[in-house]
């Protein structure tokens, strides 16, 4: 503390201090004689620091005006960049409009072409087009035991007709005859002493399968009149028949080539 305290109070050298009072007592100058050329040095280094900050100061302005334009053009290209920005999303939303309404379009032709193929298998299920699997019941018909009645009595294409309508009117929903598909262009006939079902003739035993609901459909066949006519032949002519209820029966679909009616040209 008492080093900083001298420092303050006596901040010039003795040495320097003897020096110039010894100049003062001769009666000359208190400075020594370079005084006028630290005066020089003290212009030159003024005027050199003066230039100095005069290039800085055109060197800041210039710099200035560097910076002032390229922030305008960066503004402008901000503007331009958002501008364009605007202009994406408003295509974009126009897009997301678009997307949706094909979406829906899209969603109505599946839903109806859904309902559509629904309905196509259902008609093709009924109509014997396409093959089905399901519940039903067998109707087992053959010709009359020989030993038993003497003369054999053959089933007829006339039994098989009365089975297959009576089979109908009990709730079927499908019917085959020996693995024929029965539809709506189904003819069951006779020839040479031969049925044929869909124009293939077919041997004894014949098998008549019915698909619908099994819970019923057996009892509703024997009440009616298939059921009738079958009992009325085996017991006049001795045609054997059994009829059996299944879980599950498969049917082919029918071989037959629809024929489609084509409206006629005007003349």
């Amino acid at each position: 503390m008492s080093l900083i305290t001298d420092l303050f109070a006596h901040p010039l050298d003795e040495g320097y201090q003897d020096a110039a009072e010894r100049r003062r007592a001769a009666g000359g100058p208190e400075s020594s004689g370079g005084a006028p050329r630290m005066s020089a040095a003290l212009m030159g280094g003024m005027l050199a620091f003066g230039l100095l900050l005069s290039i800085a100061a055109v060197q800041v302005r210039n710099d200035r005006v560097v910076v002032s334009a390229e922030r305008q053009s960066l503004v402008e290209r901000i503007e331009r960049e958002n501008a364009h920005a605007d202009d994406l999303e408003r295509t974009l939303a126009a897009v997301q409009s678009d997307i949706v309404v094909i979406e829906a379009d899209q969603l109505d032709d599946l839903a109806a072409g859904r309902e559509l193929r629904d309905s196509m298998e259902v008609m093709q299920g009924s109509t014997g087009a396409a093959p089905v699997q399901g519940p039903g019941v067998v109707v087992h018909v053959d010709d009359a035991d020989a030993s038993s009645q003497g003369s054999t009595s053959t089933v007829l294409d006339i039994d098989i007709q009365q089975v297959v309508n009576g089979l109908w009117a009990a709730g079927a929903e499908a019917i085959s005859v020996n693995g024929q598909r029965v539809t709506a262009l189904t003819a069951v006939r006779s020839a040479n002493d031969v049925i044929l079902v869909n124009f293939r003739p077919l041997n004894p035993p014949y098998e008549v399968q019915a698909i619908g609901d099994s819970r019923t459909l057996a009892s509703r066949f024997l009440e009616g009149p298939g059921g009738d006519w079958l009992l009325a032949v085996s017991e006049g002519s001795g045609i054997q028949f059994d009829i059996r209820t299944e879980k599950s029966l498969n049917m082919a679909g029918a071989s037959a080539v629809l024929r489609v009616a084509q409206p006629e040209e005007e003349s």
